[in-house]
């Protein structure tokens, strides 16, 4: 009967995190994961059944932060517009920090095409993304910033997909205006038909 684990297993996942979204899925090895978590391979292989198993909990792990984090950003704002402003700006800021890009972006390019569970994964990251800047969009709408004629599902849409492109951009380490201009594009099409630009 295996023993239970003597170590503290939410510190191990956060390492196994931070590894696999350094270094992504294939460049890690197992070896790799033994020598950064400071386990031997049966207590590896005894606490998160290896390798995969562990990867889908550490992107899950990500996964649920990073939509915390979204939603924080969007809801501590006094309007929906500088929540999305916010947003953007702080994932700019974080990204250009770091060449490592968004864990939940890598996944999609590096593994989702083969894995059904990665993709399942990122596909549920994305609508969640998608229906978070679809409601800061409608709140929006209703505050008088954004042209109520607009489609709101399909602004969300674009959103989440610049969002995402910002971090793709920044893996390719471009000079910071490059990813600033991103994000001021992107945020004076999103109020330019109602003649409000964001500050």
């Amino acid at each position: 009967m295996p023993r239970s684990p003597t170590f503290d297993r939410d510190a191990k996942v956060e390492q196994a995190m931070q590894l696999f979204w350094e270094k992504g899925y294939e460049s890690t090895s197992v070896q790799d994961l033994v020598d950064h978590l400071g386990l031997n391979r049966s207590s590896l292989y005894n606490a998160f059944g290896g390798k995969h198993e562990l990867y889908l909990e550490a992107l899950d792990r990500y996964r649920r932060e990073d939509i915390e984090w979204l939603q924080e950003q969007l809801r501590e704002a006094p309007t929906a517009v500088e929540g999305i402003r916010q947003a953007f700006v702080a994932v700019a800021e974080r990204a250009t920090e770091s060449c490592c890009g968004c864990f939940t972006t890598n996944a999609a390019v590096e593994c989702a095409p083969r894995d059904a569970s990665t993709q399942k994964r990122a596909r549920k990251s994305f609508e969640k993304m998608r229906s978070l800047f679809r409601a800061a969009v409608e709140r929006a709408q209703e505050e008088g910033t954004i042209d109520p004629s607009r489609d709101a599902k399909a602004v969300g849409c674009h959103l989440t997909n610049a969002y995402n492109g910002i971090h793709l951009t920044a893996k390719t380490d471009p000079p910071d205006k490059v990813v600033q201009d991103i994000v001021e594009e992107t945020l004076r099409g999103l109020t330019c038909s109602s003649g409000d630009a964001p500050a």
